[in-house]
Order: structure tokens, then C-alpha cells, then sequence
């Protein structure tokens, strides 16, 4: 058959693709991340020894001892699992909030705390992790944002971008994703993820498939082509609901567009997360539909 003859890049396997492509989201701590949450504690001596103490009275000394026979600070963090090092530092910023003396007479001061979750929350969002710092009934706590499935698709969607013809299409994604990153969470990341759908689309329907030379239409009319060229097979009910939240992400966009006012709704992390793991399940689903296809 025709395909036999085509030239195609060397196979990788799963452990070099990942290597080659690691996801720019986690939930697992790495040593650099692990390096920074050190680097701001280490001021606070007699914060982070009384955290450690707070620690072991609920999850015992042997817990301690098994993660760092020193008793060290730097080595439990270095060393200990991720939920381990976060509840430590969870009890760090209650101690420090604790302490804190409205006035800073000789002691911790309520800026202290502040500066410290600060900080803690931009190592959070410029290393991708999947964590967030909110208060629940007066105490400080980590909670997750996303779950794995998040990085699995960033990485995919990387391998995606290398390739023709769809890295010109996958830019948006790749901006919104920059732009996530460096905790810049405004109406960009809509306008550029919708973007990247729309490219996809369009590759699909008018390049590549040729079912139409129309690159104006709106996206709803490419969604009725893939249904009547049967390109979702098994995924009949797929075109209602793609369509469905495309035309949420269009009236979004337009919303955003419009007025000046509703930029500020967007602001906010969580939702950014969301937005960017469901546009990145559907460009993956769209152009491995179209390899099956």
C-alpha cells in the first residue's frame, strides 16, 4: 500500500518520548522546587523547628525519623514525599501565622506571613505544580488543583507541536500555557486556546481533508463537516459536546472582547487550570481522531 513507502521519523518509545517532552505541569515536588520552598523558610528557625515539632505530634516521631534520622529542616524537605513535605509546610505557615505579632515588636509580623505565602504561591505557579494555598476555617492549607491527566496531556500535546501541520495551529495553546505559567491569569488564555482549536479545525476540514476550501466558516460548520464525513465514528455524542463548549469558549472570548469589565473574572488560577487541561483533551482528541481517521 501507498503508506508503506512513506518516509517517517525514527520510532521513539514511551521513555524517550516523555523524556523528550516532560510535562510543564506536576503534582509530584522536584529538587528544584524542594530547593526553593528551602531557600525561603531557612530565615525562620524557630518557625520551622516548632512546625516540625507540630508534624510529629501527628504523625509520630518514627514517621520524622524515617524521612530525615537528623531532624533537619532542609533534609525532611529535600527528601520527604510530596504530601509529607507540603503538610510541613502547611504547619510552617500556621506557626508563622500564629506567631505573628501585629506590631513586629522584636518578633514575626503579620507582613512576614503574608511575604511568605507569597512566595511559596509563585514557586506553586511558576514551576507548574498542581497545588494551591488556600484558607479553610482559619488555617492555612495546600489543596489540589488538577490531577495527573493534566500533565499527561501537556506532554502529548508538546510531542503534537513538534510536527507539521500542526505547530502553527498548537501555538495558542503553547502561548495560554506561557502565559499560565508565569502567572499571568487574564482573557489572553481563552482568546489563545480558542485560537488553537479553531487552527486544528481548520486543518483538518480545509487542508487536509479538503472537504471544504472555506477558511471563514465558524466552527460549528466544520463540526457538522467531521460529523458527515462520519471523522468521529465511535464518538457520535462527541460533536454535541465539542460544539457545545466551543460555543461557551466563542461566547467567552466575545464577552471578554467587549467589555472591559469582565476581564477581572478570569483572573484566578483554578479556572485557568480547567480551561487549559479541557482544550488540551480536545486538540489531542481532534488530531489522534484524525491519525485513526
Amino acid at each position: 500500500m501507498a503508506y508503506d513507502n512513506v518516509m517517517s521519523e525514527p520510532f521513539r518509545s514511551l521513555y524517550t518520548r516523555k523524556r523528550e517532552f516532560p510535562s510543564r505541569v506536576k503534582t509530584e515536588l522536584e529538587k528544584r522546587d524542594r530547593e526553593r520552598f528551602v531557600s525561603i523558610i531557612e530565615p525562620y528557625n524557630r518557625a520551622g523547628s516548632e512546625a516540625i515539632k507540630q508534624l510529629r505530634d501527628e504523625v509520630g516521631q518514627s514517621e520524622i525519623d524515617t524521612v530525615t534520622p537528623n531532624r533537619s529542616i532542609k533534609e525532611l524537605i529535600m527528601e520527604g514525599k510530596t504530601i509529607f513535605v507540603l503538610s510541613y509546610l502547611e504547619h510552617f505557615l500556621n506557626v508563622v501565622k500564629s506567631q505573628a505579632n501585629p506590631m513586629n515588636q522584636g518578633g514575626l509580623g503579620i507582613e512576614d506571613y503574608k511575604n511568605i505565602k507569597l512566595n511559596f504561591s509563585e514557586v506553586l505557579i511558576t514551576e507548574g505544580l498542581l497545588w494551591e494555598i488556600n484558607n479553610i476555617d482559619g488555617n492555612t492549607q495546600f489543596r489540589q488543583i488538577e490531577s495527573e491527566a493534566m500533565e499527561d496531556i501537556d506532554k502529548e500535546i508538546q510531542a503534537l507541536a513538534e510536527n507539521e501541520p500542526w505547530n502553527d495551529a498548537l501555538k495558542g495553546y503553547n502561548d495560554a500555557f506561557e502565559r499560565y505559567l508565569n502567572g499571568e491569569f487574564d482573557e489572553q488564555i481563552p482568546k489563545k486556546l480558542y485560537y488553537s482549536i479553531e487552527e486544528v479545525l481548520k486543518i483538518i476540514c480545509v487542508d487536509e481533508e479538503g472537504w471544504t476550501d472555506n477558511r471563514e466558516q465558524v466552527h460549528s460548520e466544520y463540526l457538522n463537516l467531521m460529523k458527515e464525513n462520519d471523522f468521529y465514528h465511535a464518538h457520535g455524542a462527541t460533536v454535541a459536546e465539542l460544539n457545545q463548549f466551543l460555543e461557551s469558549l466563542n461566547r467567552m472570548v466575545a464577552k471578554v472582547s467587549d467589555d472591559r469589565k469582565q476581564r477581572h473574572a478570569y483572573h484566578d488560577r483554578t479556572y485557568a487550570t480547567l480551561l487549559i487541561h479541557q482544550v488540551g483533551a480536545y486538540l489531542y482528541f481532534l488530531i489522534n481522531r484524525h491519525k485513526e481517521y
